[in-house]
């Protein structure tokens, strides 16, 4: 009869990798998720300030308005964005605050849908110069615009 020695150690390392590779995979995609968050999160900020920047001093050296010029000049990803330009006032003078709001959904499972959070960003400055005294600047659209403009209202 045979004896069975028990210390043996074939297939040891395979066994305790097919209990950690979960782990460590969920790890890697967890990482991975939050540096597509953080790029957009970066990237959303920086499009905001530039926005409203060119608003504040009310320039805009683009063909289009402003928000398309920052669905355009963000990632393919930003074409689902929203983006406002919101006035203190109805009339707008020099000197008065406006905010510029980006909203972009983030899916962490973009192929199904799955996972869905809104990654936010904002900019307030004060107006410092205007074309006309006619309402806002000529340069952008005040929201709420249409939605045939692809550019939705923020909330």
């Amino acid at each position: 009869m045979k004896r069975i020695d028990v210390r043996k150690s074939e297939g040891q390392a395979m066994a305790e990798f097919a209990l950690i590779a979960p782990v460590f995979l969920l790890f890697i995609a967890g990482l991975l998720a939050f540096g597509r968050i953080f790029f957009y999160w970066i990237d959303s900020n920086h499009l905001a300030n530039e926005t409203a920047r060119w608003a504040a001093v009310d320039h805009n050296p683009y063909g289009t308005t402003l928000q398309q010029h920052v669905l355009d000049s963000g990632t393919l990803e930003f074409q689902d964005a929203s983006v406002c330009i919101n006035f203190q006032d109805s009339t707008p003078v020099v000197g008065d605050y406006l905010t510029v709001k980006v909203q972009k959904p983030f899916y962490f499972l973009p192929i199904l849908d799955i996972g869905k959070i809104t990654i936010r960003a904002a900019s307030t400055q004060r107006i410092e110069s205007m074309q006309t005294d006619a309402g806002p600047p000529s340069s952008f659209k005040a929201a709420p615009v249409d939605s045939s403009d692809n550019i939705k209202t923020c909330t």
